[in-house]
């Protein structure tokens, strides 16, 4: 009798352990970390900065959201920011420090092109994930970065399917390029973006660049209105715009001034007027959309910390959504594996497996294992001193180099 009571117990304990395996995926028994580490490497102090730092409050808004709403499945979120000054090389070392790190950051926030650029081969090859800002050479070919939201080139392309559709002139719409000669700036210079114009019959005439600290445009401006553009787009940030637009007004030039990301609010904080009639592409709910629940819970966060008014620019979202979406693929992992395949390799393919996931109402991310950027946006333009929303939210046109589809 002992010996069968014996090999009943045995029996009964391989069972229960049994039991908890088929209940429990793998891994999930693994302990729960301290915390989880989202950083970022922004410019704060450099030619960026005054554009930047909405997205810096953000990173901290958001992190504070969704630790008063229970963590990351009960772990709660850690931000960490450091400043590399508008400079590749600070950011380069800023990764290094990042990836001594113990615990190391899950993911890695970019605000600078150059600065992705030069990363992105070092954090395919050490498995870490990042959002960056969407020049083609910085998410493309797609490894271990995606795109915070639509490539440079695509959203232009959104712009030119506008134009194509809003032409009301007899003879067909002529579009100057003036931007910034940065790896940002240069992001719409693509033939892939030309041939997208031909094809909806809109005439890119002229391309023009300046230098970030340039302070003059009358030779670049001098030869787009020999070319007698209707639009001028620039993709530029901050500065950039409010001195094309500026210099356009000053000019007496009758083209008007179109952008995506860079063109946003903070440029009508600097000087409104200039920008009667421009128009942008901007893939997230706007701030005049004030019973979007996003914008309601980005206003509650930017009243309860005491942000400027000014951080209602487009930075704030960018930043806000991208900790949302890193929220939404741990807890996707946790759930499915447990807390010990919260890696670089499962992360990236967790992304990659993100259909139309709604942030919060701010946007929308999708990625593919071939496409790390997000392919929605919508068209605003400026009336009565502010932006208008003036289409819902659009498919972009896919605008990759051939090479990386």
């Amino acid at each position: 009798m002992r010996g069968f009571a014996k090999v009943s117990a045995m029996v009964f304990m391989c069972a229960v352990f049994s039991l908890a395996f088929l209940v429990f995926p793998a891994g999930s028994m693994a302990e729960k970390p301290e915390k989880i580490i989202y950083a970022a490497i922004p410019d704060m102090t450099g030619p960026y900065a005054a554009i930047v730092g909405p997205a810096q409050a953000a990173f901290q808004d958001a992190a504070e959201y969704v630790n008063a709403n229970g963590g990351i499945r009960g772990v709660p979120l850690e931000i960490v920011v450091r400043d590399c000054a508008g400079k590749v090389d600070v950011g380069v070392n800023i990764y290094m420090q990042y990836k001594e790190m113990k615990p190391r950051p899950s993911m890695i926030y970019g605000v600078l092109s150059g600065v992705g650029e030069a990363l992105k081969d070092r954090m395919n090859e050490d498995q870490i994930p990042g959002m960056w800002v969407c020049s083609t050479e910085v998410i493309y070919p797609a490894m271990y970065t995606f795109g915070a939201y639509p490539t440079y080139a695509d959203l232009c392309g959104t712009f030119i399917d506008w134009l194509a559709a809003t032409w009301k002139g007899d003879k067909p719409p002529r579009m100057a390029f003036l931007t910034w000669d940065t790896t940002y700036g240069k992001a719409v210079l693509y033939d892939e973006v030309r041939e997208y114009a031909k094809s909806k019959g809109v005439e890119i005439v002229a391309e023009e660049l300046f230098g970030v600290r340039d302070v003059d445009l009358t030779s670049q401006l001098t030869r787009i209105r020999a070319k007698n553009a209707d639009w001028i787009f620039t993709n530029t940030a901050g500065r950039g715009p409010v001195m094309v637009a500026k210099a356009v007004r000053e000019m007496g030039l009758k083209a008007r001034v179109a952008g995506s990301i860079g063109l946003d609010d903070s440029c009508l904080y600097i000087d409104r007027d200039a920008f009667k009639g421009a128009v942008t592409v901007y893939p997230f709910a706007h701030w005049s959309e004030v019973d979007n629940k996003g914008i309601k819970l980005m206003n509650e966060y930017i009243e309860k910390n005491k942000r400027k008014p000014e951080y209602r620019t487009i930075m704030y979202p960018m930043g806000f959504t991208g900790v949302l979406v890193f929220k939404e693929v741990v807890e996707r992992i946790v759930d499915k594996y447990g807390w010990d395949k919260v890696d670089g390799p499962t992360i990236k393919a967790e992304m990659e497996a993100l259909t139309d996931f709604n942030a919060h109402d701010i946007a929308t991310f999708s990625y593919t294992p071939d496409r790390h950027s997000p392919n929605m946006t919508r068209v605003l333009e400026v009336q009565n001193g502010n932006w208008v929303p003036v289409t819902d939210m659009m498919e972009c046109p896919d605008l990759r180099p051939a090479k990386y589809k």
